[in-house]
């Protein structure tokens, strides 16, 4: 039994963040212990949800004490030493921000595959005005193997580093036995990070505003205290009904995507979206920003709007809202595709990657360079 190792700073407990990342990552690390002994390593926090005992091994680095941001940038620095202590036959790293590597493979001998949720480098530069792609890109040539969502963040990895060997594996859902008859609903559904900039929650109030949809929206979410509180003053600007329901998981989760009538994603910047999948599976239509790495939706599952066009986004919204015959068969599209990328089809391709990388040895010895 190889000893497997996924680091990844968010976790399903998380007050702050609990994302759709900690997510992908548990269900994977359930998965690969049925095979292997697996370690989740997570950066600490404070104030926690309470989570329920899991086949993997957790281990928490102590660095909570110093908040969501400020240990966020701790794990960067001591992950590297996690990897030097914590015995393993192959680590897999999920990129986090700011600048998504945490140069692990200088670290250890033993194979490292980066798991790329996300490529955060060249938005935080963006928003703080400071290099993080740049030290992204130098990390980036110190890999070998990577897991990635979509042939953009294949091609870009490959720009850095040329010899990096990508394999393409969507992210998965469970898929209910039993979802509302197609077309019905109650409200509309933004789901995912209380995060303004990136997902795009100031646009979808403008767009709800706009279009005044026969519907209420529900947000349901949690975020930095800063975030909730922009949120806060943006919903009280908002003239329709607007409800907030916090951060929801297990059976409140499911209900939620239960009674909506479809989800919005408004981001401006996704990776895959796992939000709109997990609609998907409840067979519900998905709105959102005609983005590259929302591609794989597909049209006939959602409405999409023109980047950013935030009047066309609010048309889509009353479109869905005023017509269920469309959002029966958009829905019945999404439940389809929803289905063949069940939990236990995608863990089956990372068992078959680890067991693949599990095969030999050797890492980048310095960028662009490898070492058989």
């Amino acid at each position: 039994m190889s000893r497997i190792v996924i680091s990844c700073f968010d976790h399903p407990a998380h007050p702050c963040y609990g994302g759709g990342g900690a997510l992908v990552v548990a269900e994977i690390a359930k998965r690969l212990s049925q095979r292997h002994d697996v370690t989740v390593v997570s950066a600490s926090f404070r104030r926690g949800r309470p989570i329920g005992r899991t086949p993997y091994r957790q281990v928490m680095l102590p660095i909570g004490w110093a908040g969501p941001r400020g240990s966020q940038v701790l794990y960067h620095l001591v992950l590297p030493l996690a990897a030097r202590r914590i015995p393993h036959d192959l680590w897999v790293e999920n990129f986090t921000p700011p600048f998504s590597t945490s140069f692990v493979p200088k670290f250890t001998p033993r194979t490292v595959i980066g798991l790329v949720q996300m490529l955060s480098g060249e938005d935080m530069t963006k928003r703080y005005k400071l290099p993080f792609g740049a030290v992204q890109e130098r990390g980036l040539q110190y890999y070998r193997h990577f897991i990635v969502l979509n042939e953009i963040d294949a091609a870009k990895i490959k720009s850095v580093q040329p010899l990096a060997q990508c394999d393409l594996v969507p992210n998965g859902v469970d898929p209910p036995d039993v979802v509302r008859p197609y077309g019905s609903g109650d409200y509309i559904l933004f789901l995912g990070r209380i995060d303004i900039g990136q997902k795009g929650l100031d646009l979808l109030l403008e767009a709800f505003d706009f279009a005044q949809p026969t519907l209420p929206l529900v947000i349901a979410g949690a975020g930095l205290p800063s975030e909730e509180r922009e949120l806060t003053r943006l919903v009280r600007r908002t003239k329709g009904p607007v409800a907030r329901v916090g951060y929801m998981s297990g059976e409140g989760k499911r209900e939620l995507l239960h009674n909506a009538a479809f989800v919005v994603m408004p981001s401006r910047y996704e990776t895959f979206g796992l939000s709109a999948l997990e609609g998907m599976a409840f067979g519900k239509p998905v709105v959102h920003f005609d983005l590259a790495r929302l591609s794989w939706i597909g049209h006939d599952a959602a409405l999409s709007a023109p980047a950013y066009d935030v009047e066309a986004l609010g048309r889509a919204m009353r479109e869905l809202c005023e017509d269920a015959e469309l959002r029966a068969k958009l829905g019945h599209a999404g439940r389809l595709f929803a289905q063949t990328v069940s939990w236990d089809v995608v863990g089956q391709r990372y068992l078959g990657i680890i067991d693949k990388a599990l095969g030999g040895a050797g890492r980048p010895s310095q960028p662009g360079a490898i070492v058989d």
